[in-house]
């Protein structure tokens, strides 16, 4: 038995997540379901990078709720553009996550408590600091497992969940000339002829998603 295939067993097992009782299939037909939520990670807010420093990356999630089922559909965007140019220390990533998710509650309630989830993400970044850094762009790819909790009978939810997957980009590593022209070189000691961009690769497998986020149902669909 896969490791993936242990996870959902023991998530099938314990019904419902949210700990509200089972609804009769006329009553769940009734309930409201929304259409779209939002949210940002409360943790990228606090995010401390060694050498850096505190900093804060700028987060957004929406979620798209189909008008029936357990799958939920999403994207993800971060967008940290930090420049300190007296200190030589940049934190410039762009980066957009598409994923899908499968809940295990009851499928006509608003898609609540555990879940498993795929991801797609693109990312270009600028990275340095100590007048050394790194650019380039990559791709990646995830799997994971989260939990979604609403306060009482509210729109407000808190999400929470864990990914390992892959990364890989294609970047140059790069110096501060500290010359008078105050321009930035890549780190290179070869011949000019030979320099080929972005010939640097970079592969890591791993944890790859880390998030604790506060949310809102922000468009809700009407009952028939």
């Amino acid at each position: 038995m896969t490791l993936l295939s242990c996870i959902t067993t023991i998530l099938l097992s314990v019904a419902p997540f949210d700990g509200t009782p089972a609804q009769p299939e006329d009553t769940v037909a009734t309930m409201p379901r929304p259409v779209l939520a939002v949210s940002s990670n409360l943790l990228y807010d606090i995010t401390y990078i060694p050498g850096y420093g505190l900093t804060s990356i700028p987060s957004f999630s929406a979620e798209f709720y189909p008008k029936a089922g357990r799958f939920t559909f999403g994207a993800d965007v971060e967008w940290p553009m930090w420049r300190h140019e007296d200190r030589h220390d940049f934190m410039q990533i762009n980066n957009i996550t598409l994923w899908a998710r499968r809940y295990f509650g009851q499928a006509g309630i608003t898609c609540r408590g555990a879940y498993l989830f795929g991801s797609l993400n693109a990312a270009r970044y600028g990275i340095g600091w100590d007048d050394r850094g790194w650019e380039g762009e990559g791709i990646g790819a995830a799997l994971g497992i989260g939990y979604k909790h609403y306060f009482g009978s509210s729109r407000f939810f808190f999400d929470t969940g864990i990914g390992a997957g892959v990364f890989w980009s294609r970047y140059d590593p790069y110096v501060w000339g500290d010359d008078p022209s105050g321009w930035y070189y890549y780190d290179f000691s070869g011949k000019p002829e030979d320099f080929v961009e972005r010939s640097k690769r970079l592969f890591w497998a791993g944890p790859v998603r880390l998030y604790f986020s506060i949310g809102y149902d922000l468009l809700m669909r009407k009952n028939k």
